[in-house]
């Protein structure tokens, strides 16, 4: 492998790498929020202000996915790189005895790094 490719494979690497800690943190945090263990004006340290938004409807409304089955618990975060820039996360996490789903798009900014731009809920 020329020494070019070598670089530009273990730059994705690391894009990869970065993206799926960003995105499992993410998830974490929009799980919390769900659960009301952490405010909503927290998510906006991660999240676009329509994430936020939509998040806060959920909440206020009483639309959150089995939210009378218990505390929401990560199972499994993915992550698959659209571009260098993009990524699509898929997650799923567990209330009770239940499994629920999480799609999400994040997308690296030059100045505030990953952040979450787009949400739904399962």
């Amino acid at each position: 492998m020329r020494r070019s490719h070598a670089s530009a494979a273990q730059a994705g690497d690391e894009t990869r790498s970065a993206a799926r800690r960003f995105a499992e943190s993410a998830v974490r945090i929009v799980l919390e929020v769900l659960d009301r263990r952490r405010p909503v004006p927290q998510l906006a340290a991660v999240a676009d202000a329509t994430v936020v938004a939509a998040v806060r409807t959920l909440l206020d409304a009483g639309l959150v996915p089995g939210h009378a089955l218990g505390v929401a618990v990560p199972i499994r975060v993915s992550v698959a790189l659209v571009d260098a820039r993009t990524a699509e996360v898929f997650a799923a996490y567990a209330r009770g005895g239940r499994r629920f789903a999480v799609a999400a798009r994040i997308v690296r900014t030059r100045s505030a790094g990953w952040r979450l731009t787009a949400l739904r809920i399962r």
